[in-house]
């Protein structure tokens, strides 16, 4: 399909007006064009839901690029190089479309030193007891931002969030103790798009 030009009367892909039609790579193309600076990182994912649904996410608020820290471990579930097939239909297409890239948690510092140099801030997004949080409704983030979530169950690893420029939160006021994590990246990316508004001419 994505060599193919499609009619838009027959083009039943989840897709706005104005990408009917258009191939994979056209689309791809387009979002290259007008993409904002903000990256998501998203460590140990073991739900498809969840990373297809950040995936989709990335896509609506036309995010960087979107980074998989996998275990280091080769022969864990999901190896070093992302090998691991994922069910992708909770992200609607959305993954033909954005930069997708895996790497071992090991390698996180390499990642970290690059962003640092093109002068990002680390966000990690977790609410883990001991360090200093930063209310998400009251941050001003820079348009160079890297927001990083992890696993459903534990959060980030300590590792990670040490490395990090600041921890950021989301307050609630239920009786749960956090939210699913698709569901914090979505929140995180709205508020960040809100104040970096990405331009659509």
């Amino acid at each position: 399909m994505s060599h193919i030009k499609l009619d838009n009367s027959i083009d039943y892909r989840n897709l706005g007006a104005d990408f009917k039609g258009m191939t994979n790579e056209q689309i791809m193309q387009a979002l290259d064009q007008r993409r904002g600076k903000m990256i998501t990182v998203l460590q140990n994912l073991t739900h498809d839901f969840n990373k297809a649904t950040a995936v989709r996410n990335h896509n609506a608020f036309s995010g960087r690029e979107i980074v998989f820290l996998n275990p280091d471990n080769p022969m864990d579930k999901e190896n070093s190089e992302g090998a691991k097939k994922w069910n992708k239909k909770g992200a609607v297409g959305a993954q033909h479309y954005e930069h997708i890239s895996h790497h071992r948690i090991l390698d996180y510092q390499t990642l970290f030193h690059k962003w640092h140099r093109e002068d990002y801030v680390i966000y990690a997004v977790d609410n883990t007891p001991g360090y200093e949080l930063h209310n998400v409704f009251g941050m001003t983030f820079p348009e160079k931002s890297v927001f990083l979530f992890g696993e459903e169950q534990i959060g980030l690893s300590d590792d990670l969030i040490k490395s990090s420029d600041r921890m950021i939160y989301i307050p609630q006021t239920g009786s749960v103790r956090s939210l699913n994590v698709s569901v914090a990246h979505g929140i995180v990316a709205a508020l960040y798009t809100a104040q970096h508004p990405v331009p659509l001419n």
